[in-house]
């Protein structure tokens, strides 16, 4: 009889206490999921924002370096006359910009080079070019390097490298222009998409705006560095004017 009574009172787990508990733990499991996945998510978006600044910061620091070497060609060859006597920028546009250059180049061994940064498909590019060959009557002379058939000692000259991918252009300019006793923006636009020779001449700063938005599956917003790069002329000419002015 006492072996029965112990049988009939061990009745184990019900039907609803299994049901009870497992909706207990499939609302830990959708809980813990969902944490993990936003917590995937915000980590992801977290490195690609990284992502983005170090690579906008990353090619305006190339740029700013170079721009400030920015120089013309008569400054580093004073025998060579008016065959050098252009100004230290030859193109300045919204999104692209070429100027002369003082690199690597001790004791004027070989000659300013010419930079050009520009976009294409989304990729801000820096294209450094040296002399190929420099006489004092023709100054200094640099070949085509994109014609078809360039030689190899033209190839020789050039330097392609990218600085920056998934650019943004439709923000804001990557390149916008200051020149001599003006405040204002100078507008490429107005001068037919470029700017003046008389503005290239006048150029005291350059103030560099790169856009970058990660080339991956992670959404986020693109990420802006913003620099402004005074030019090594910028304070001669103020100087210069300044001394002019009665």
């Amino acid at each position: 009889m006492n072996r029965l009574r112990v049988w009939q009172d061990d009745d184990g787990t019900s039907l609803v206490e299994m049901l009870v508990a497992m909706a207990l733990f499939l609302v830990v499991l959708v809980t813990v999921t969902s944490l993990t996945i936003n917590f995937t998510k915000a980590n992801a978006a977290n490195i690609s924002r990284q992502d983005q600044i170090d690579s906008a910061r990353t090619a305006i620091e190339a740029m700013s370096k170079t721009l400030r070497t920015s120089v013309k060609p008569s400054q580093l060859a004073s025998g060579c006359g008016t065959a050098c006597s252009v100004d230290a920028f030859l193109v300045g546009q919204d999104d692209r910009v070429q100027f002369y250059a003082n690199l690597d180049n001790a004791g004027n061994a070989i000659g300013p080079s010419r930079v050009t940064y520009w976009v294409d498909s989304a990729v801000l590019k820096e294209r450094i070019q040296v002399p190929l060959s420099y006489s004092e009557t023709a100054g200094y002379t640099y070949c085509d390097a994109s014609a078809v058939g360039a030689s190899a000692a033209c190839l020789a000259t050039v330097s392609d490298r990218d600085l920056a991918a998934g650019v943004v252009t439709t923000d804001a300019p990557i390149f916008q222009y200051y020149k001599l006793g003006s405040d204002t923006v100078l507008d490429p636009d107005a001068a037919g998409g470029s700017l003046s020779s008389d503005d290239l001449g006048n150029l005291v700063a350059v103030e560099l705006t790169v856009t970058v938005r990660a080339p991956n599956a992670t959404t986020v917003d693109p990420s802006t560095y913003i620099q402004r790069v005074y030019l090594p002329n910028a304070q001669a000419a103020i100087n210069t004017e300044a001394t002019a002015t009665p």
